[in-house]
């Protein structure tokens, strides 16, 4: 009884270990990467649609518009009347009726490059992974990562007049960059800016901190977070500003010291922060 176990077991292990390797095969075959390595004529192009399912995207500057892609999905790619469309499908195959594999492991890839001019407009849309701007100036900008993957966004070095965007479970991380005229909105997570100016805009969380750090001193903008503090830091000394502060079930804290009654010169510029659970800092 004994030994009629033990042959079942090893007759066990390896049917086992040949399945494994019989899928593996399968997988290899039936999975292989779409690469797509597309550039454009630059004088033909002033806007960019791009809606991304699973890739992380890296929309950077260039010597011309082109587009590089490496995953499992498939990528369409149009041209007209000066906008490049780019649309990532959901519809990867799955020869087994199983979203799940061991043996799959592929991280989707795109890079968009923008040549050393300015971007008329930006729609973009994302379900997961990041999303990086870098060294574009973009006119408009219209950015939605509503659904609940967890997206994030990062800005870097770059200039966007006109800035609209939402996102669900997305933090936004913004560095080195000016923004003016934005609407930015976080469900769920905190809106982090970093070394750079924000001018009449409007900053929104409604589960999350709202914090900038090394401002410049002529940002002027408008603040609001229902559960979360908002910290601000500037990166000189402010001098011709004016602190309208509000925080409903929580305190403000002036620790800067050439604030006088919440103001100091002319007050050109504007802080207008709202909080309701969560405190104001202004440092």
């Amino acid at each position: 009884m004994k030994k009629l176990f033990i042959c079942g077991l090893i007759l066990f292990i390896v049917c086992f270990l040949l399945g494994c390797l019989t899928w593996f095969g399968f997988e290899q075959q039936n999975n292989k990467l779409n690469s797509v390595n597309k550039s454009f004529d630059s004088n033909k192009i002033d806007s960019v649609h791009l809606d991304s399912q699973n890739s992380t995207v890296n929309i950077k500057r260039g010597n011309t518009f082109s587009v590089k892609y490496s995953g499992k999905k498939k990528l369409s790619i149009s041209e007209s009347k000066g906008l490049l469309n780019i649309q990532e499908n959901s519809n990867s195959e799955d020869h087994y009726g199983l979203n799940f594999n061991l043996f799959r492991r592929v991280s989707d890839q795109m890079t968009v490059t923008v040549p050393d001019k300015q971007l008329k407009k930006l729609n973009l849309s994302c379900e997961t992974n990041t999303t990086t701007i870098s060294d574009i100036n973009i006119k408009s900008a219209r950015i939605l990562f509503n659904d609940t993957g967890g997206a994030r966004l990062k800005v870097n070095n770059s200039n966007i007049e006109n800035m609209y965007y939402r996102g669900t479970n997305s933090p936004v991380h913004i560095d080195n960059s000016e923004l003016s005229n934005a609407n930015l909105k976080s469900k769920n997570e905190s809106i982090l800016i970093n070394n750079s100016l924000i001018e009449s805009s409007v900053l929104l969380a409604d589960k999350g901190n709202i914090d900038l750090n090394k401002m410049d001193v002529k940002s002027d903008f408008k603040a609001s977070t229902q559960h979360g503090d908002i910290q601000m830091r500037y990166n000189n000394e402010p001098k011709n500003t004016l602190l309208k502060l509000n925080p409903e079930n929580g305190k403000p804290h002036v620790n800067n010291s050439v604030f006088k009654d919440d103001k100091v010169g002319n007050g050109e510029h504007v802080l207008e922060l709202y909080t309701n659970h969560g405190d104001i800092h202004i440092n």
